[in-house]
């Protein structure tokens, strides 16, 4: 063992100086422990909720090199069973994914290539899971039973909860701290603040009413709420001072630094779509025009925007479009919002898309 040490040192330290990517990575190969497919080392995963009742949710490989999915559900494929019904939500956390599914009451620990290592079924104090975030060795889940529950990162073992307003959704860490949105099933008009260390509830802040979004940039958060005519309004939340300023129209969002991208999706008939695409720059306070180009652009604003997500790799952009029926279209840009691709998500509406080397 010794030996074949030394001789694994002496490989890196000659690939090293040769210029080549560091051994490490290469070395501890355990994301493709158990794995069906012979997956490469950069790695995309696209989650699609599909339709609620039909158990139809899936979750799809796709090479970021050449934007070719595998032909199956990678979830289904190596684990022999079906993902559930409507997957909300995943994140990736210390080489692994984690996924929510909403009606089928489960979350999902799987390594980098979809292999399931552990899972949790809430049960009714809980109430479905809704969305999920992963900070410092924990996972933390909203859940509709008016908690936010934590687990064990390495086991999925449920550790504790502290209670919320009614109904929360999406959950953000921000300044070593968890807020998460409360809808109240549509009458709801708070956010929730709760420290970590301990973990407990702080307080309860107004919001806009009927909230269901929440992303974090740099220096501010941001809230999605339905407007009485369902509209959908885009705040600035202030952390320092618990106060909000309406922004935006927005039906999705995705922020990222500095920048807040936006599409805003409008139908009169449920079944043609407009969207407009702008992007809030939170230094100068300033809305722009959010320029894509080429085909994608076209098909996206005459579509109805479910995800957008960004590469951290290489800043491009995927952008995905819904009929609720049929399999989401994804369209690729570069990051300067060059058209470069389009694929099925393999599934219907695609909601996330996680990154991996």
């Amino acid at each position: 063992m010794k030996l074949r040490n030394l001789l694994i040192t002496a490989l890196c330290a000659l690939a090293v100086s040769a210029g080549f990517t560091s051994c490490t990575e290469d070395e501890n190969n355990s994301w493709k422990d158990g794995s069906k497919v012979d997956l490469p080392q950069y790695r995309a995963f696209i989650l699609s909720e599909g339709t609620m009742s039909l158990n139809n949710s899936h979750l799809f490989f796709v090479n970021p090199q050449t934007d070719e999915p595998y032909e199956t559900d990678i979830f289904e494929k190596q684990n022999g069973i079906k993902l559930g019904d409507t997957a909300n939500d995943m994140v990736t956390y210390n080489g692994n994914i984690y996924i929510i599914v909403n009606v089928s009451k489960v979350m999902y620990k799987l390594n980098g290539s979809g292999v399931k290592l552990a899972s949790y079924a809430f049960d009714e104090t809980l109430g479905e899971p809704r969305n999920i975030v992963a900070y410092n060795g924990k996972i933390y889940v909203t859940c509709y039973g008016g908690y936010v529950a934590r687990f064990d990162a390495n086991s999925l073992a449920y550790e504790s909860k502290v209670a919320t307003d009614p109904n929360p959704e999406q959950i953000v860490v921000y300044n070593n701290k968890l807020y998460c949105v409360n809808s109240g099933y549509g009458a709801g008009h708070t956010m929730s603040v709760i420290s970590i260390y301990p973990f407990e509830t702080i307080e309860s802040v107004e919001i806009p009413t009927n909230p269901f979004g929440l992303q974090k940039g740099n220096d501010a958060l941001y809230i999605q709420s339905y407007r009485t005519d369902w509209t959908v309004m885009v705040s600035r939340f202030n952390p320092q001072t618990n106060t909000y300023t309406e922004i935006a129209t927005a039906t999705r969002m995705m922020a990222d630094g500095d920048k807040l991208y936006l599409a805003n999706s409008t139908s009169a008939d449920w079944v043609n779509y407009t969207t407009t695409l702008s992007v809030y720059d939170e230094k100068t306070k300033i809305t722009d025009a959010w320029n894509l180009t080429g085909t994608g652009a076209n098909a996206i604003t005459n579509g109805n925007v479910y995800m957008i997500e960004k590469n951290p790799y290489d800043g491009s952009f995927y952008v995905a479009t819904t009929d609720y029926y049929s399999n989401s279209p994804v369209y690729h840009f570069s990051s300067d919002g060059s058209f470069i691709s389009t694929f099925s998500a393999g599934g219907i509406n695609a909601n996330s898309m996680v990154f991996m080397q």
